[in-house]
């Protein structure tokens, strides 16, 4: 009897390890020979401080200062390091007499995939002489978050204009409440709610904050752990790309809109959409006073499609008559100068959808060009002025 459960358990751990490492196997072919766009091991032992984390309880998803992650994929190796402030950037101080630039926006801005030369903000720094301070977080991070970001920190920082990278392919769908409760739902995040009054700011899965020491301890060794798993092998990985796929698929069904990959921000935001990002974009604008703001929209392979189709992209001109109300505010659609040649992976990597370094030097030339930077320096000439009559 006790032989038999002894065989009985040993084909039971044979059996288990049998499936794992045919999952490993698996795993790691559809990674690096199909080109699933899930993160690569990395193996290194990794530090117990996670990069992104809903550690801020204002906007949610946040850096762990002085943080670093090794971000392996099929098409790229890159090395992420965050400030003393959270932010992926050199060190920054609060106060400065020199002319400075908020940069705001998603995993575009931030720069996935990128070092930090290669970013179109630290291009622009680089061909300007105007530090381009790099709020960007890829960590699912919406216009609600830049907004609140906004107001809440990069504020503090003395700074002359403010440049926001819109990113239409998500960033619309990220900042709806009923899309977010199934896609997000398990992650802390602020959305604006209507209400008879305006919008009501609230938060998903309070629960997932990670302020409380305590609770930061507990969960450093969960999410230490899992990193390890992240790091060491393939099957974690393309597990974790799955399940995210899978929420995202699930928010779009059940709420009537269409998938990531069907999905265009130029076109196929909805009424309610649009009214919040107005609100956030309205509340933004009064916040930053009499600086100027440009906002660089940032396209995805699919929207060359409606483009070319010579589809009506309503986007264009919603924006253009959102931002002619106020003074001082620009944008640059990106969308023309980077549907022009007919090879599209020379501007967007091939494993993960995102901007090669090519297609930053074109956003950084793109934008170096525009008005928004004589508008800049008459602010900043401004600011001189009064700090000296003190």
């Amino acid at each position: 009897m006790l032989n038999n459960a002894k065989a009985a358990f040993k084909n039971l751990v044979l059996t288990l390890i049998s499936l794992l490492v045919t999952l490993e196997i698996f795993s790691a072919l559809a990674t690096r020979l199909f080109d699933v766009p899930a993160n690569l091991p990395n193996y290194k032992i990794p530090a117990f401080k996670p990069f992104w984390s809903d550690i801020n309880p204002i906007w949610g998803v946040w850096h762990e200062p002085h943080s670093r992650y090794d971000h392996v994929r099929k098409c790229y190796r890159a090395v992420y390091t965050a400030n003393s402030h959270g932010m992926r950037d050199q060190e920054r101080d609060i106060d400065s007499r020199e002319k400075r630039i908020v940069v705001l926006g998603d995993s575009f801005t931030e720069g996935f995939g990128l070092k930090n030369e290669q970013r179109w903000t630290n291009m622009l720094e680089e061909t300007t002489g105007i530090a381009h301070m790099n709020f960007g977080n890829a960590g699912i991070f919406g216009p609600t978050q830049y907004m609140l970001l906004y107001k809440n920190f990069a504020k503090k920082f003395e700074h002359d204009g403010i440049i926001i990278g819109l990113f239409p392919g998500n960033d619309f769908l990220d900042d709806s409440p009923k899309f977010g409760r199934s896609a997000f739902g398990h992650r802390y995040r602020p959305y604006l709610a209507e209400s008879s009054t305006g919008y009501n700011l609230y938060y998903f899965n309070k629960s997932e904050l990670g302020d409380a020491p305590e609770r930061q301890k507990r969960k450093s060794f969960s999410r230490g752990t899992r990193q390890i798993f992240r790091n060491f092998t393939h099957s974690v990985n393309v597990i974790e790309y799955v399940i995210g796929l899978v929420r995202q698929w699930s928010g779009a069904k059940i709420h009537g809109r269409k998938f990531i990959f069907n999905y265009s921000g130029y076109t196929d935001y909805n009424e309610s959409d649009w009214k919040r990002f107005s609100y956030i974009f309205k509340e933004l604008r009064k916040s930053a006073g009499k600086r100027p703001i440009l906002i660089v929209l940032i396209p995805r392979p699919g929207d060359f499609h409606y483009m070319r189709q010579g589809k009506t992209l309503k986007l264009q001109r919603d924006l253009r008559k959102l931002i002619s109300q106020y003074s001082n505010t620009s944008m640059i659609d990106l969308l023309p100068i980077l549907a022009k040649p007919e090879d599209w992976t020379r501007y967007y990597q091939i494993c993960d959808g995102h901007w090669t370094p090519l297609a930053n030097k074109l956003a950084a030339n793109e934008i170096a060009g525009s008005e928004f930077y004589q508008a800049l320096q008459a602010f900043y000439l401004n600011r001189v002025k009064a700090t000296q009559n003190k």
